[in-house]
């Protein structure tokens, strides 16, 4: 599982054009201009739920900015200097951290939002500069998509105040969830599950969304071998995981237009430093950029041997609420850091963070097609393959201790879930549960406490893996 140092290391070789994510060239807090660009960055980024602010590159080609690099990165951007800032301007103060990260033997500062905001932060304090208001008292600043559906730093509009009441709802949600948890001692899966369905609509809708998420799943898997072999591409043995997402309802129309894609990359969460179905549109190689197939956005992207983590990754991101995820299991791929000789273990802590990712993106996605809880719900599929054989071990997070022994003879696990739209984040760890305990039961009937599935999912829904 990925460390946030990790996830910021990967930001920084790749940062992308997320709603999470603000890219700024080398900028002095000290000079009065610049620190509004903080100041307005970091109250939008608190507004948003949590984000990531990296400095030190070019905000629309991501490349490294030469120019104007402090001769001290580290006591520019000290934490005491911005935890600073934050407090005498933040009408609800909050903390933040400050990480630094080498690249090409130059060290970039990247400012690290929590999530957790339950009121609008405004501004408390004017920012002059030669009579000028650079910042103005009771300003508020959020993370906002222009006409072509690219995040920009704004005062919030009268469009906005929407989105930003959700999240604070959302956390205020998150805190009556914790304590629903905490006291709702005994609730089974299939009280859940009953539940979820009432929430979601009638029986017949659940049954219909099944049956779609099978066909959709093998003909997603099928289009990803036509893609390999279309291109050629030798692959090492592997294990595999997938995720079908099929919203079930009424879809507002949308087509696959960069309009599209950008309204999906910029209302991806980004959760890890490689995230489900991320935008690879900058990357360099040409192969790894999506394409339009069949009406769907698709992207094959084969990163090995790069000195980063290994990735075997096949997407489809269809309008219409269909979307695809093939990934290696990064249980075989050499480049992780300690991953073990390949078709041997499998990490028990890693399937919890890909599902509980999966649905929190997916979540996001369906909120950002326009979809209505009254209307629509999440349909999931996920598969593993290549289980035979392995054993459950905890080589990701070496300090979380599992009993040895507990082997793999079923090679493939199925599970299907439905989530309803309106499922707050602080109880997505009862659907995650529902999800992984099958795929435990096959290794020797291994059963996981619902504790530490809950533990591990909001660590990601927090950002602090």
């Amino acid at each position: 599982m990925e460390t946030r140092l990790e996830l910021i290391k990967n930001l920084i070789e790749r940062p992308s054009e997320s709603l999470s994510v603000e890219v700024k060239r080398w900028i002095d807090p000290d000079r009065p201009e610049d620190l509004s660009k903080i100041v307005r960055t970091v109250l939008a980024l608190r507004n948003h739920g949590g984000g990531y602010m990296i400095i030190g590159f070019e905000n629309h080609s991501f490349q490294p900015d030469m120019e104007n690099v402090p001769s001290d990165v580290r006591m520019s951007f000290h934490i005491d200097k911005i935890q600073g800032y934050v407090t005498k301007y933040a009408s609800d103060p909050f903390e933040v951290a400050v990480e630094f990260v080498e690249r090409d033997e130059q060290i970039y500062p990247v400012i690290v939002v929590p999530p957790g905001v339950k009121a609008p932060v405004a501004a408390k304090s004017n920012l002059m500069s030669n009579n000028k208001k650079l910042v103005a008292t009771d300003d508020v600043y959020v993370r906002s998509l222009t006409a072509n559906n690219t995040p920009s730093t704004t005062k919030a509009s009268w469009k906005d105040w929407q989105t930003l009441a959700e999240v604070c709802f959302d956390n205020r949600e998150a805190d009556i969830g914790r304590f629903l948890r905490r006291h709702l001692i005994g609730v089974t899966p299939e009280t859940l599950t009953e539940l979820a369905a009432a929430i979601a609509g009638s029986g017949d809708m659940k049954a219909s969304a099944r049956e779609i998420l099978r066909g959709y799943l093998q003909e997603s898997e099928q289009r990803y071998r036509t893609v390999i072999s279309e291109r050629n591409i030798s692959l090492p043995p592997h294990g595999t995981w997938e995720v079908g997402l099929v919203l079930k309802g009424n879809i507002p129309h949308h087509q696959a237009t960069r309009q599209f894609l950008n309204l999906i990359a910029a209302n991806n969460p980004n959760y890890t430093g490689w995230p489900i179905w991320f935008d690879s549109r900058e990357f360099g190689e040409q192969a790894a950029r999506p394409y339009v197939n069949d009406g769907a956005w698709e992207a094959l992207v084969v990163s090995l041997n790069t000195g980063w983590t290994d990735q075997i990754d096949f997407m489809r991101l269809d309008p219409k609420g269909r979307f695809y995820l093939y990934r290696a299991l990064q249980d075989d791929l050499s480049g992780a850091n300690a991953a073990p000789k390949p078709l041997t273990e499998f990490d028990f802590g890693l399937p919890i963070i890909r599902v509980a990712e999966a649905m929190a993106v997916g979540l996001s996605f369906s909120k950002a097609l326009g979809c209505l809880s009254e209307e629509c719900l999440l349909a999931f599929a996920f598969r593993w393959k290549g289980l035979r054989g392995r054993e459950l071990t905890s080589w990701a997070q070496p300090l979380r201790h599992i009993s040895p022994g507990r082997r793999a003879y079923q090679d493939e696990v199925n599970v299907q879930a439905i989530v309803p739209i309106d499922v707050s984040l602080s109880a997505l760890g009862e659907f995650v549960d529902q999800v992984v305990q099958p795929l435990y039961a096959v290794f020797d009937g291994f059963s996981l406490s619902k504790e530490i599935v809950n533990y591990l999912t909001n660590r990601l829904l927090e950002r602090r893996l």
